[in-house]
């Protein structure tokens, strides 16, 4: 038996934000067991990787279960990214955007039940931005697969470089032009979640409510931390179903993120944007479960033009990935695909480690 997704046309979209979804969200058209594991939903830790919009809080996506007064969770998970995007403005004589870099993400989380409906979770990570040495196979994976790979034929070089740039009205050029490599720890995320009933009337569906606090960790790396503090609060439903005769949970994530003022932007930033997105999972069978997912955020800054798409547009970041079981246990395989051609990185592979444990 098969677990085939319908994918609508995008008719509004870039021309080729629909062949792009076809061809990954195909890798998980699977053999699906009729056994539904009865657990939480298993999601993809994954942020957006661009420098500009990842120095604020996302909200990224998390399961609506609660845990239990007792039980703990820790987890630790290794994320790779590469990226290079120009942002070109015939009206100028430079580029208002040059990104090329790679980005090494390890971030560490403990959780705990609290008793009475709520728990906690923490979030620490440690960041290298830096040339890396992904360039020459993200080239050829573009060239494979015929997606738009414009930016890398003109920068084969595989040089670290974060340009941002901005002509003010006094002629006098302002600019942030790194190219030294980046390295040291992420901003500290703490997060206190809330079980509540669910207001559709279902106790098949959980629902909570969570507040996030994000403390800025060094005001000198401009592309790891805005050096202010941020706050997001937002409401997750989860549910399970039968769909065409498979098992199927689904997660739903609104939030709103409220981020302090920065100076490492040259534009003017929007305080407040929205952060969510979805999920669907599925198991393969016992010990192996499917997830697919949709980080989904509005614009973190007014910028001109439609050229500064990591800045001043939505993202959509599609993740995949599969989760193999042992006990208290799972192992986490996984890479996100930027939707929207330069709206977050072009490509990330993520490994997790995830242990369970006062049951």
């Amino acid at each position: 038996m098969y677990l085939v997704f319908t994918i609508p046309p995008f008719t509004n979209l870039e021309g080729s934000l629909y062949r792009r979804f076809c061809w990954l969200f195909s890798l998980l058209i699977v053999t699906a067991s009729p056994v539904f594991a009865e657990r939480c939903i298993e999601l993809i830790p994954h942020r957006n990787q661009l420098p500009m919009p990842s120095i604020f809080l996302e909200l990224e996506l998390e399961s609506a279960c609660i845990l239990e007064a007792g039980i703990f969770q820790g987890s630790l998970s290794l994320q790779r990214s590469n990226t290079t995007t120009i942002s070109p403005d015939n009206n100028l004589s430079f580029p208002r955007l040059i990104l090329d870099h790679e980005r090494e993400e390890v971030t560490v989380k403990t959780a705990a039940g609290l008793g009475s409906g709520w728990d906690m979770n923490l979030r620490f990570r440690h960041l290298k931005d830096w040339e890396g040495n992904w360039d020459g196979f993200m080239r050829r994976f573009h060239q494979v697969t015929g997606l738009p790979y414009e930016s890398r034929k003109v920068r084969p070089d595989g040089k670290f470089l974060y340009w941002q740039y901005q002509p003010d009205s006094n002629r006098s050029n302002k600019f942030i032009w790194i190219t030294k490599t980046q390295q040291g720890p992420g901003d500290y995320v703490m997060t206190f979640r809330r079980r509540h009933g669910s207001p559709i009337g279902s106790s098949e569906v959980k629902w909570n409510t969570r507040i996030v606090y994000k403390h800025p960790s060094a005001d000198e790396l401009p592309t790891i931390s805005s050096g202010k503090k941020d706050f997001g609060i937002s409401t997750a439903g989860e549910g399970s179903e039968f769909w065409f005769g498979q098992p199927v949970r689904w997660l739903l994530n609104l939030g709103i993120v409220h981020a302090g003022q920065t100076e490492h932007t040259l534009y003017s930033q929007k305080r407040t944007f929205f952060s969510g997105g979805g999920a669907l999972s599925t198991p393969y069978s016992k010990d192996l479960t499917f997830t697919a997912q949709n980080l989904v955020a509005s614009p973190r800054y007014r910028a001109p033009g439609l050229e500064l798409k990591g800045m001043n547009q939505w993202q959509s970041i599609l993740g995949l990935g599969a989760f193999y079981h042992l006990e208290n246990h799972s192992l986490m395989f996984g890479f996100s695909e930027d939707l929207l051609t330069n709206h977050s990185e072009d490509f990330s592979l993520i490994l997790t480690w995830l242990g369970r444990f006062g049951e």
